[in-house]
């Protein structure tokens, strides 16, 4: 299979879900991701419903040793540059409330992160980071 392929139902799939902090929310888009490209990573199992609030997503995050998404990506995946990021590819969005988890959607500089409002697309400009799935 392509990478577009192994992006392309797992993308919609978690688009079509409910926002809810904790199992499909911007943070469960890229673990759902990186578990599509190698399943033995169990991102989604292992972070399940570890919050219910922003603030308890934060308070997870340190628990686990880390201060911010790019940390946490860092320790479980390669970090490359978000200009050589592929289609699937995590990336860390800084958006008007603070970092999202996004997907790159290919060669066109894209990207799309999850938010309570639906989709939000993005440039390359506003990723503080990026990770191979």
């Amino acid at each position: 299979m392509t990478r577009f392929e192994i992006m392309t139902p797992v993308l919609q799939g978690e688009l079509e879900k409910p926002y809810v902090y904790g199992e499909s929310d911007c943070f469960f888009l890229g673990c759902q991701m990186a578990d599509a490209f190698d399943a033995s990573r169990e991102m989604t199992f292992s972070y399940w419903r570890s919050y219910k609030t922003l603030a308890g997503a934060q308070r997870a995050l340190r628990k686990r040793g880390h201060k911010s998404l790019k940390s946490f990506f860092g320790q479980h995946l390669e970090q490359v540059s978000p200009a050589q990021a592929q289609v699937g590819d995590i990336v860390v969005i800084l958006i008007d409330n603070g970092e999202h988890v996004g997907i790159c959607l290919g060669a066109s500089g894209r990207f799309v992160t999850k938010t309570a409002d639906g989709p939000s697309y993005h440039r390359v400009g506003e990723c503080l980071a990026a990770f191979r799935t």
